[in-house]
């Protein structure tokens, strides 16, 4: 669970919002090879939005992504798991309050989700609290490039805390997470 925070963006406008990621992957020990599916909210308020006729209040931003990556990760210590990861995110973006056009940061012709290109960088640590269970604590940078929904860039930050399981060796050698 993370808590996004766009960073080039009204703050009047675009309100902190709320994330929820599951992944899993492949751990060759100091790689992990992941993929991950996740839903993101932020909270626009449309009352001040100035081109806006009829306002509605706060709607949701709504993204949902898949994320193929790889995690660096430092296997040397049997209390704590530090971390980077990289990930490419396919991010689908809808925001129906606004219905179609372009305006404010967003562009798109009709109502659907949009797809749009990112990138996400996450460092933390993960934990250990007993057995193959971990405390994922950490942060991460992403952006949403130009795409079929977004004018410009976007760039956000999130905290985050999760769970990790990590054990169930297979065949090959590697821990599923």
């Amino acid at each position: 669970m993370g808590v996004p925070v766009f960073l080039n963006v009204d703050r009047d406008i675009v309100k902190p919002g709320l994330s929820m990621i599951g992944w899993g992957g492949f751990d060759i020990g100091w790689v992990v090879f992941e993929f991950g599916l996740g839903l993101q909210w932020s909270w626009i308020d449309t009352n001040r939005i100035p081109e806006l006729v009829i306002p509605s209040g706060l709607e949701s931003l709504v993204r949902l992504h898949f994320s193929p990556g790889v995690r660096f990760q430092v296997p040397l210590f049997d209390a704590a798991l530090p971390y980077l990861t990289g990930a490419f995110d396919a991010n689908l973006w809808n925001f129906a309050a606004l219905g179609s056009g372009c305006g404010w940061y967003y562009c798109r012709d009709d109502e659907r989700s949009k797809f749009t290109p990112g990138f996400t960088g996450r460092g933390g640590v993960a934990v250990h609290l007993k057995g193959s269970i971990y405390l994922d604590v950490g942060f991460q940078y992403s952006f949403s490039g130009r795409g079929f929904f977004f004018e410009r860039q976007q760039w956000w930050v999130e905290p985050f805390v999760g769970f990790i399981y990590r054990g169930d060796s297979d065949r090959l050698g590697g821990t599923g997470y």
